[in-house]
């Protein structure tokens, strides 16, 4: 920049130059090659640390024979660039923590994998053990949304229709369980790679055997109305259950959160504008008897509103009507369907809030075997 500035003013400090006579018009230029952004072709070489012959994972464990074997067969045959590599990251049990791995999957001791190094290589571990065992309750829990990875479960119960719980990673899910490379080809770059890696590497392993859950391949959909006297309706529409929903067991009840796991923040978009937001939190009781009433109030149906003209509104404050589930299935996949009716009171003000829901279950903890024993007294009378 100063460079340009200092050239700048010696321009301008310069005597004018002498009139130059006028110059031949110049012969037409060889047109310039065109630009274009670079692409990347359907079979330029996809990005990811994996190498170009994967080997299947059921092949892996079924050669593994002890951790001393393992040790010394990664030891003669890791180059040397990548031993050097781990070791500047300082990760020493590196090698024991793979064959430690190795030993914990080819034995399905899920306890085994959460004795394994940083918590990475012990959800690493959890995840082929899952898939190679068909155990999706072994899977790790997801870092981001709620439950456990929804690709590990899809993988381990054997039912692409859970892939639609994987988001940015259906396609990934979707073709290691079809085994079809296509699905890959249609990916591009880092994306491409580790579809194909995954593919080489835990498509057979899963083996033949194929699930289907009707709910998870219907269109999710919760939609609420509220509507006040001489006021236009207001109309909430949601995309938050598309990935299906998770229950958690509390106080012999399952919980379900119709929500963001962090919920909803009513902050306006821009001055001025304000956007209706939503938080509805379900408290079942266990059993098969069907369908469920839940009250709104202040812990079987909660549901809190922030609108425009009133500002905050919740069923802990005061409310009527219910939530009746027609559908409540408590397992992967499940389907989980219901009707909300009732008023919300807000001082003098009264709101009517209609609703629908209709959802699956992504994915679930057990009821504990005491909640199960006690509701299996209370029906026969005992």
């Amino acid at each position: 920049m100063r460079l340009a500035c200092l050239a700048l003013l010696l321009v301008a400090c310069a005597d004018p130059p002498e009139p130059r006579p006028p110059a031949r018009a110049p012969e037409p230029a060889p047109a310039a090659p065109t630009l274009e952004a670079p692409t990347l072709e359907d079979d330029a070489p996809p990005t990811a640390s994996w190498p170009s012959d994967v080997e299947d994972l059921r092949a892996s464990v079924d050669a593994f024979t002890t951790v001393e074997a393992c040790l010394a067969g990664l030891r003669a045959d890791t180059p040397t660039a990548v031993a050097e590599a781990v070791a500047d990251l300082a990760y020493d049990g590196f090698f024991d923590d793979v064959c430690a791995s190795l030993a914990a999957v080819k034995a399905g001791d899920a306890e085994a994998c959460d004795a394994v190094g940083p918590s990475t290589a012990q959800a690493g571990c959890r995840r082929r053990l899952a898939l190679l065992h068909g155990r999706p309750e072994a899977c790790p829990e997801d870092r981001v949304v709620g439950g456990r990875e929804p690709v590990c479960v899809a993988w381990a119960s054997r039912d692409p229709s859970l892939c639609r719980a994987a988001g940015v990673d259906e396609a990934r899910c979707r073709a290691v369980l079809s085994g079809d490379e296509g699905r890959c080809a249609r990916l591009r770059g880092g994306d491409r790679g580790r579809c194909e890696a995954a593919l080489g590497r835990y498509a057979s392993a899963l083996g033949d055997e194929r699930r289907r859950s009707e709910a998870a391949e219907a269109e999710p959909t919760f939609t609420l109305e509220v509507e006040e006297d001489g006021q236009e309706p207001v109309r909430l529409e949601r995309d938050v259950i598309d990935r299906g929903v998770v229950l958690e067991p509390r106080a012999c009840r399952w919980t379900v959160r119709l929500a963001r796991a962090m919920g909803e923040l009513p902050v306006p978009l821009s001055p001025g504008a304000f956007t209706p937001t939503f938080f509805l939190e379900l408290s079942v009781p266990p059993g098969e008897e069907r369908p469920v009433r839940l009250p709104l109030n202040a812990s079987d149906a909660v549901l809190s509103l922030a609108l425009p003209r009133h500002g905050g509104l919740t069923s802990v404050s005061g409310a009527e009507g219910a939530l009746t589930l027609e559908r409540f299935e408590t397992r992967r996949g499940g389907a989980i369907e219901g009707a909300l009716t009732g008023t919300l009171r807000r001082g003098e003000a009264t709101l009517r809030v209609t609703g629908r829901v209709s959802t699956f279950v992504r994915d679930l903890d057990p009821m504990p075997a005491r909640c199960t024993e006690s509701a299996a007294g209370e029906a026969s009378g005992g």
